[in-house]
């Protein structure tokens, strides 16, 4: 198939006590996905989880049987243990195929361990940041991620581009509307698909507004109450438009046609008025690696 539709799913998610209520939600969504003919469906940062070291519990065997009962791929979060490190952990994203199928998983890997991570009320674990920039053939097409606060790095999406992916997912963690990031975040995940010629998204796990309270050290009531829940920033995007935005609950859905994808990256631009692309194609093949090599001098602190 050349056109995918795309669900993001902006849901409640539970810490603590009620955490894995999160479980049953992501099966309950998965089966509303496949309802509305959705071909992939894509989570927030670590949800359903685990969130905690402390509290563990199988999250991959029933997202993979959910997927394959109701025939809908998935990309969802979760923190997976980091090799030969006790008690330290990965944030993953896992991709599982509409047979439950695991296809692939992007460990995150910017910035560097600790982060936001330890010693939190939502989160609680040692994070260690990973390596690698897997690009998961789905059949139907290049699946790829980047979590979070990767999508300031734009370094992590062309290297993604680059090795095939024309759909990039960014699932996000916690309070970006309340920390005021909402226009910039969106303006980023839709100029890394200008830029890319890629389909991207970006939504973040909703909550309630209490958890938000904790970090509002002036007190300032920075966005009116809505019923009980934080507010979303769920955006896909092209890289000639903006396909869907909503910061509601629910499912955001899109449709993707990945034979435009091919086509704006495989055409070269011409003087054509009106231009039959609303953005210029081709411009990868623009690219100068010789000259690139500040890219990898080493840092400075």
């Amino acid at each position: 198939m050349s056109t995918v539709r795309l669900g993001l799913a902006q849901t409640m998610t539970h810490f603590g006590d009620d955490e894995e209520r999160n479980l049953e939600n992501a099966v309950a969504l998965i089966e509303h996905a496949a309802r509305q003919d959705i071909d992939l469906i894509a989570f927030a940062e670590n949800y359903p989880g685990p969130f905690t070291e402390s509290n563990r519990y199988e999250v991959d065997a029933v997202m993979a049987e959910s997927a394959r009962t109701h025939g809908v791929a998935v990309a969802y979060g979760t923190s997976r243990p980091a090799p030969g490190r006790d008690g330290s952990f990965h944030i993953t994203t896992v991709i599982v195929d509409s047979q439950g199928v695991e296809r692939g998983a992007y460990h995150r890997t910017h910035p560097e361990g600790p982060y936001i991570y330890r010693d939190g009320k939502q989160w609680n674990f040692d994070y260690v940041a990973a390596e690698a920039f897997p690009v998961v053939d789905m059949g139907w097409g290049k699946l790829a991620v980047s979590i979070c606060s990767e999508v300031h790095l734009p370094e992590v999406s062309r290297i993604l581009a680059l090795k095939g992916a024309e759909i990039i997912l960014y699932p996000s963690g916690l309070l970006i509307d309340e920390l005021g990031y909402t226009e910039n975040w969106r303006t980023l995940v839709r100029a890394r698909a200008i830029e890319n010629h890629a389909y991207t998204a970006t939504l973040v796990n909703l909550m309630d507004p209490a958890v938000g309270a904790q970090f509002n050290r002036s007190g300032v009531e920075l966005a009116p109450p809505r019923d009980s829940i934080t507010t979303g920033i769920g955006g896909i995007y092209g890289p000639e438009r903006m396909l869907a935005e909503s910061g509601e609950p629910g499912l955001l859905t899109a449709d993707l046609d990945l034979d435009r994808i091919r086509y704006l990256r495989a055409a070269s631009e011409e003087l054509i008025v009106p231009a039959p692309y609303r953005t210029i194609p081709g411009h990868m093949t623009w690219r100068r690696p010789e000259l690139y090599g500040e890219l990898t001098r080493p840092r400075t602190r």
